[in-house]
């Protein structure tokens, strides 16, 4: 949605470096449902919180259409 792969990578580095840790500490069931930690249940054989291996991928996968919808309305909007 972002011009400049700085400004991308600016944004989106913190947000899974710091919010989901900062968010996950505060209350862990929020947590589960960014896509970094629903993402990441997928991978393991085994898991320890609210999400298995199936819902995390229903939780993932919404959040990859937003980022996608949110892309083509971008450069939609941009481009004639």
């Amino acid at each position: 949605m972002l011009r400049s792969g700085v400004a991308t990578l600016s944004i989106l580095i913190p947000f899974l470096l710091i919010v989901s840790f900062v968010i996950g500490d505060m209350s862990s069931g929020v947590a589960d449902f960014l896509p970094d930690r629903a993402g990441q249940v997928i991978l393991h054989s085994t898991w320890d919180g609210a999400l298995g291996p199936w819902t995390g991928l229903a939780v993932t996968a919404p959040w990859a259409a937003a980022a996608l919808l949110a892309g083509a309305w971008s450069v939609h909007r941009r481009d004639a």
